[in-house]
């Protein structure tokens, strides 16, 4: 009997010691990336501002090789935020900006209702105006504007020959601007006797200039550990930290809300692994990241985060940042053929013991030694 109750509890203690140790997170070795050194073959660039807040989509300029963002610059001493386009190369050098609130079409033209503006195309800030095909005269505003042509069959002509030589039509209200030439007209079809079909008959062409290309957020939907097809290829969550919490009670409807700090682990493609922290609310650590794809002139080892700032919560800065290789003429990549393994967590990571790696990685390895 004394041996069998030693068997059990050998076996219980065994049992504990065989269980995992949950692995211990050094919080030390994060960092927020406006003050992150960087890795061995990466490093950390900030173009923008940490308080630049992005608003909409990041698109690449894939004639330029610039990468522009449309957002909000704080003004404290006007209480109100401005509304600036910026743009930065593909590698995240260099940062200018073009303080405007208006359209950027596909070809590159900021486009307002009563000017248009080449910056994103040449850096040249000049407003300038639409032209009346009639007269070829500058239009100074389009809304108190009345066009000398007022019979619908020369309208119609006089708009037709334009339409057929236009590199790009962008239609708003029935106003129709139309580019020839790199300059720009303005048209508004609201004459008596036009089809009622014009729009139909001629509809917008902005798929043949086109150098903008919306990129594509590749930041996972999905960052905690207990989401089955959360992507941690990229970046993965490691740790979560709180440092507020708030019940919220609203009667039926009850709930907690938490902010705190977010130890991610960023992974570039020569193997390298960049630690850093961000706060954020328990949800979601509001960051979003962009690649320019290699077709358009891209690299694979520069990867572009944005990260929202939050009012509330001033350790929560916004900001855009490059992590860029440290030598331009390092490879993009380690692996041709990559082959995964499961880690203790059961995350999908690279075995390199099984993976093949490019003669072009092997050499410049060499040449490093």
């Amino acid at each position: 009997m004394k041996s069998i109750l030693l068997l059990a509890i050998i076996l219980i203690f065994t049992g504990c010691n065989m269980k995992q140790k949950e692995k211990i997170i050094a919080h030390s070795e994060y960092q927020e990336l406006h003050k992150h050194k960087g890795s061995e073959n990466y490093k950390v660039a900030n173009p923008l501002d940490k308080k630049f807040e992005i608003k909409e989509a990041v698109l690449a300029d894939i004639e330029n090789k610039n990468v522009i963002f449309y957002g909000y610059k704080e003004q404290k001493q006007e209480k109100k935020n401005l509304h600036v386009f910026k743009k930065t190369t593909f590698l995240g050098d260099g940062n200018s900006e073009m303080e405007n609130s208006n359209l950027l079409l596909k070809d590159g033209t900021i486009s307002a209702s009563d000017y248009y503006s080449n910056w994103v195309i040449n850096g040249d800030t000049t407003e300038h105006k639409y032209l009346d095909p009639f007269s070829n005269k500058e239009i100074e505003d389009p809304y108190d504007f009345k066009a000398n042509e007022q019979d619908p069959e020369k309208w119609l002509e006089k708009f037709k020959e334009l339409y057929s030589h236009a590199q790009y039509v962008y239609v708003y209200l029935g106003m129709y601007y139309l580019k020839v030439n790199h300059k720009w007209y303005w048209m508004e079809a609201n004459l008596e006797g036009l089809p009622d079909n014009l729009k139909q008959q001629y509809p917008p062409k902005e798929d043949q200039d086109v150098r903008m290309v919306e990129l594509e957020n590749l930041a996972p939907v999905w960052y905690h550990k207990g989401f089955k097809d959360r992507d941690t290829s990229l970046i993965k969550m490691v740790d979560y930290e709180s440092t507020y919490f708030e019940k919220v009670d609203q009667g039926l409807n009850q709930y907690g809300f938490s902010a705190g700090w977010w130890y991610l682990e960023v992974y570039m493609p020569l193997g390298d692994t960049l630690r850093i922290k961000r706060y954020s609310y328990f949800e979601d650590p509001e960051l979003k990241l962009y690649k320019v794809p290699k077709e358009y002139g891209g690299r694979e080892d520069v990867l572009f985060i944005v990260q929202k700032p939050e009012e509330l919560f001033p350790e929560q800065v916004g900001g855009m940042y490059a992590i860029r290789p440290r030598d331009p003429n390092q490879p993009q990549r380690r692996y041709k053929k990559i082959v995964y393994k499961t880690d203790p967590e059961g995350n999908e990571i690279i075995d390199p013991s099984r993976s093949i790696e490019t003669e072009e990685y092997k050499q410049w390895t060499r040449q490093k030694e």
